[in-house]
């Protein structure tokens, strides 16, 4: 069994989330923690562990011995730290979202083509391409007994927004510095799912959007907030499926995280999320009459999603293939930022 040396570039939420998974990965061995904020990274390097802290991320990607970094940082810092992280050839694992503008998405394309040796994964398999349910959803639709799949419904509403969950992430109510507010924090994970159902070979024709980020006022948590906190689309792809997906965090109403996807022969309702039901309602026809069928989808031993990923991120390490590259995200961003109007 190999050891693969890592590097955490950003000691917040995130990072310290992966380090206590690969902490239980034996082929894990974590060398280096960085964060901007001394307090943070010393913190998180005495809680895990890790003898050698830096406030320069670039002091990480100096150690010859570092195989691979976590980049867990602001999206607004990725393309920066990717391209010197590949410079320096080192492996990647890139929290999600990988980027905040589209400007900055070509950026990385760039810098990910130009090292075609290195493994990047793209972070948005968490929750969703690593998940039992998609599996199972896939193999269901594979299986053709749902008929020619023609739309897709996809909505969750909450009244609550990112900086209520996480009081720390001031920067993610900022769209220069996160790109966008629910779209792009929960959005990256939705089209992951949905399209990866779908084989990831649907092309967007035509897409039509609403915004809106008037609704709470966030001063009481922030001192800036311009995120959109609710939205909507009606996309249609190069298919003919349609697909209406309605996101908002700041929404004066409540709707579960659901999706409804309709085939010619027969449809599913389920939640995607790995804490949500793990029941997936399939609707047919059964002797010429309307039934619906509850099937469970074995998550009994199943890792939990952030263990997945670093399980996943070491596989690659020892010659899997990403189950989310650049490219492929940056195709579910480029859709994100259109919803967004940019």
């Amino acid at each position: 069994m190999k050891k693969h040396n890592l590097g955490i570039i950003g000691a917040g939420m995130y990072g310290k989330m992966l380090m206590r998974c690969f902490r239980q990965d034996e082929r894990a061995n974590i060398l280096w923690v960085n964060s901007a904020s001394e307090t943070t990274t010393r913190s998180a390097a005495e809680e895990f562990g890790v003898t050698k802290w830096t406030l320069d991320y670039r002091n990480v990607l100096a150690d010859s011995s570092v195989d691979a970094v976590v980049i867990a940082t602001p999206p607004y810092l990725h393309t920066e730290q990717l391209t010197a992280a590949l410079t320096a050839g080192k492996h990647v694992l890139l929290e999600k979202p990988m980027a905040e503008s589209p400007e900055s998405v070509k950026l990385i394309l760039d810098a990910v083509e130009k090292a075609p040796g290195l493994k990047v994964l793209e972070a948005s398999c968490r929750h969703t391409r690593l998940s039992r349910k998609f599996e199972f959803i896939k193999s269901l639709i594979n299986s053709g007994k749902l008929g020619t799949i023609y739309h897709i419904h996809h909505n969750h509403l909450s009244r609550g927004t990112f900086i209520e969950y996480n009081p720390n992430g001031a920067w993610a109510m900022n769209a220069k510095l996160a790109g966008g507010g629910p779209f792009i924090d929960w959005g990256v994970y939705d089209l992951s799912f949905h399209l990866g159902l779908l084989g990831d070979k649907l092309q967007l024709k035509s897409l039509q959007r609403f915004t809106r980020n008037d609704l709470r006022d966030m001063s009481s948590w922030v001192a800036f907030s311009d995120v959109e906190q609710h939205g909507a689309a009606w996309m249609e792809f190069d298919t003919g499926l349609t697909y209406y997906y309605e996101r908002g965090g700041g929404v004066h109403a409540e709707s579960p995280n659901e999706t409804r996807i309709y085939g010619t022969k027969g449809g599913l309702r389920f939640h995607f999320p790995s804490w949500d039901s793990n029941s997936i309602e399939y609707f047919h026809i059964e002797n010429s009459e309307p039934v619906v069928e509850t099937l469970p989808v074995d998550m009994s031993d199943a890792p939990e999603d952030s263990m997945a990923l670093a399980a996943h991120f070491l596989d690659c390490l020892d010659g899997a293939p990403p189950m989310m590259t650049v490219p492929l995200a940056a195709k579910h961003l480029d859709i994100l930022f259109r919803i967004l109007g940019k």
